[in-house]
């Protein structure tokens, strides 16, 4: 049977990439049609990245799944130092996208052009890492860790809130993902066509 922190991370994956598809959509339209930025969608999907990704889903990874498989096997040392590099790597290009998203608004030259540049990059980033850990991880992850790791991996990404702090970044998140969909454009979003 399937450890159900696999199912977890894909599911997890599967909500990043419908953002990150949203933000290419946004990006192409605006590049190729000529369309207006939709500001509000895109500082949105911005603060849906930093909220979700960036400070929960990788740090879990990197703290349960990719210490649990480094200590049981030296198979992907040089892979899982690969990914936490793409997990720090990916923060700062969020950053930048921020600040040339408020350059953008302000009206400033070039920064349009920064901005879509940002979003090429970290999209080829984000998706090569998602299908990385898909692909290459996922399947030694698999094989050799033992059920007792699998137990602490599981609780760990069931476990996305912390009630102690008042903390609830699955319900952030999720509001955060289904406010992006209903300002997407029809053909991504569930929202009323525009």
């Amino acid at each position: 049977m399937r450890p159900e922190a696999i199912q977890i991370i894909k599911d997890e994956h599967l909500a990043i990439a419908a953002v990150l598809y949203c933000l290419r959509y946004i990006v192409k339209e605006v590049k190729d049609e000529g369309k207006a930025p939709d500001f509000v969608l895109l500082r949105a999907i911005l603060d849906y990245i930093v909220s979700y990704p960036d400070r929960w889903h990788h740090p879990k990874e990197d703290k349960y799944l990719f210490a649990a498989v480094r200590a049981r096997s030296h198979e992907a040392d040089e892979l899982i130092a690969r990914l936490e590099k793409e997990h720090q790597d990916g923060y700062p290009m969020v950053e930048d996208l921020k600040t040339q998203l408020i350059a953008w608004q302000q009206g400033q030259v070039g920064a349009q052009d920064a901005f879509c540049a940002t979003v090429a990059r970290y999209l080829e980033l984000e998706w090569g890492h998602m299908r990385t850990e898909e692909d290459l991880l996922m399947p030694i992850a698999e094989r050799t860790l033992t059920a007792d790791d699998w137990v602490a991996i599981n609780t760990a990404f069931r476990e996305n809130d912390n009630p102690l702090f008042g903390i609830k970044p699955k319900e952030e998140a999720e509001l955060l993902y289904q406010r992006i969909l209903s300002l997407a454009p029809a053909p991504i979003g569930y929202g009323p066509a525009r």
